[in-house]
């Protein structure tokens, strides 16, 4: 069966070489995202959707229009103009797609790494070969992007024939963590100078806990001043709104004060309640 990124490769191959060098700055994202494409087949995709795209959203919005009875030169123009727009911002996702992803595994990798340090420092106390360590880390997949990044370790050494300090070094210069980076330089250090690894990542999952505490603390902190403010400002306002606008309507008699009111408890405050939600888990050390 004929894959998509080959068929795009096919089109638009040639186009990519050339765009390609425009586009050396999502080269590492690329990696870093752990996204399994070259830049040039990632950029055949991200030409061949965009271009398929703008003709079906041409000849959708060209309908649409003859449907309006709108002048044909203006049925062209409008219909050429949107879907450009809508093609544009296609291929700006494209672009953004990896950055925003290596992004987010770096936000992972972070979290996950101090409980996967001190796994790694249970094991190097077994005195396990530091590659059978990486493979056994890898198969744990609890640990989630940081197994995916040990995996890439022991893909190169098992499927590529590199030595364990090679694929190390590439490891390194292709994750999205800096945490993760400079642990696995250090590996790197340690085991190619015949140090004590055991000390080293024992020393690395003290560290790693202690800041990972440290942000439990802090989040704590943070949680019980926005629950304060929600319970004050969003609950206790809205029973006072309620109240007194009851108040007002029953004297007044006027239907808008109960149109608000119905828009303030089944509209406003379920978003309001939905806002501190995403903000309480956006700062969250457990996401």
């Amino acid at each position: 069966m004929v894959s998509y990124v080959s068929v795009s490769h096919k089109f638009f191959g040639g186009l990519s070489r050339y765009l390609k060098g425009y586009f050396l700055d999502i080269q590492d994202d690329l990696q870093m995202a752990n996204i399994p494409y070259t830049l040039e087949e990632y950029l055949s995709v991200a030409v061949f959707t965009t271009a398929a795209t703008l003709l079906i959203e041409a000849a959708l919005f060209g309908f649409i229009f003859g449907l309006l009875n709108f002048s044909i030169i203006v049925n062209m123009l409008l219909s050429f103009t949107l879907a450009a727009t809508v093609s544009g911002l296609l291929f700006f996702l494209f672009y953004s797609y990896p950055i925003t992803k290596a992004k987010t595994r770096g936000n992972k990798i972070k979290k996950l790494l101090p409980f996967a340090v001190a796994y790694l420092a249970a094991m190097s106390s077994s005195k396990l070969p530091p590659i059978t360590m990486f493979k056994t880390l890898s198969q744990f997949k609890e640990y989630g992007t940081v197994s995916e990044e040990a995996n890439n370790v022991v893909q190169d050494v098992e499927a590529f024939g590199m030595n364990f300090s090679t694929a190390l070094k590439r490891q390194a210069k292709r994750t999205p963590s800096a945490e993760l980076r400079e642990l696995i330089w250090g590996i790197n250090t340690v085991s190619s100078s015949g140090g004590d690894l055991t000390s080293y990542l024992s020393q690395k999952s003290n560290e790693y806990m202690n800041d990972y505490k440290r942000k439990i603390r802090k989040y704590s902190q943070d949680l019980s001043l926005f629950v304060e403010m929600y319970l004050t400002l969003v609950i206790s306002g809205a029973i006072f709104f309620i109240v007194l606008s009851s108040v007002v309507s029953s004297i007044s008699g006027d239907i808008t004060t109960i149109i608000i009111q119905t828009f303030v408890v089944f509209i406003l405050l379920p978003l309001i309640s939905l806002g501190f939600i995403v903000l309480v888990k956006s700062i969250s050390p457990l996401e």
